[in-house]
């Protein structure tokens, strides 16, 4: 399905960062995938990569890193599709966050978001082809207690989509996003100690999703028969709150 393609994966090294990663080899792609805090995670994946996957340090926080990122692509390789995945969690209540843990979060997961489409973006749009695809979160439609910074700054990403995919739309650039709902992660893990059995009730599936469900999604976003939709949010989230 994804045969000849070359995709840039920001965020790599999580639980759904390497779904993604392997999910997109083992459909035919070769992989750039960034990673800043636990890049060794991404070693998993190389005995079966058949050199298609690249690794590159990456701290999104940093605009210089995110144009030397640009610049480490090795020559002639062209990406096909961009997918920016990388995200983090700082929970607390509004009234007792701290303004670093609003910042921090913001920084990484949208700001992150805006530097990788403003970096990588004119690569597709010179190419007049190729897909962007962002990670969302079923945070920024839903009331998530204590995660005011996530959810705003998955809010700000789905707004981000929709602007510029009606910028790249002339040059057949396709932009959309994907909002899991809770999933089997490390970034869920404490969600679901403190409070789990609402989390459950909110789901319509009765369950978590695996990282594999939102990448084989992906996958099909990515495929190069997907090319009529654009500014989309595409909810994979178990009936979240049906």
């Amino acid at each position: 399905m994804l045969q000849n393609q070359r995709i840039v994966l920001i965020g790599a090294s999580g639980d759904l960062g390497l779904a993604l990663a392997g999910r997109f080899m083992a459909d035919g792609a070769s992989v750039f995938a960034t990673a800043n805090r636990h890049p060794k995670r991404l070693d998993k994946l190389l005995d079966t990569a058949e050199k298609r996957l690249l690794i590159h340090n990456l701290d999104i926080t940093s605009p210089e890193a995110v144009s030397a990122a640009v610049d480490a692509l090795p020559q002639g390789w062209k990406p096909t599709a961009v997918v920016f995945n990388a995200g983090i969690t700082s929970d607390s209540p509004v009234l007792g966050m701290e303004d670093s843990e609003w910042e921090r979060v913001i920084d990484v997961n949208l700001n992150g978001a805006f530097r990788a489409a403003k970096a990588f973006g004119p690569l597709l749009f010179r190419q007049g082809a190729g897909k962007m695809l962002f990670i969302s979160s079923v945070a920024g439609r839903q009331s998530c207690r204590g995660q005011a910074n996530y959810a705003a700054s998955k809010a700000g990403i789905e707004a981000l989509v929709r602007s510029l995919a009606a910028e790249m739309a002339p040059q057949g650039v396709l932009v959309n996003a994907i909002a899991p709902g809770p999933l089997e992660s490390a970034m869920t893990r404490d969600i679901m100690e403190q409070s789990g059995e609402e989390v459950l009730r909110r789901l319509a599936l009765k369950r978590l999703g695996k990282p594999a469900e939102i990448a084989a999604f992906a996958a099909h976003l990515l495929a190069p028969d997907m090319s009529f939709a654009t500014g989309q949010v595409f909810a994979v989230d178990g009936g979240f709150n049906l």
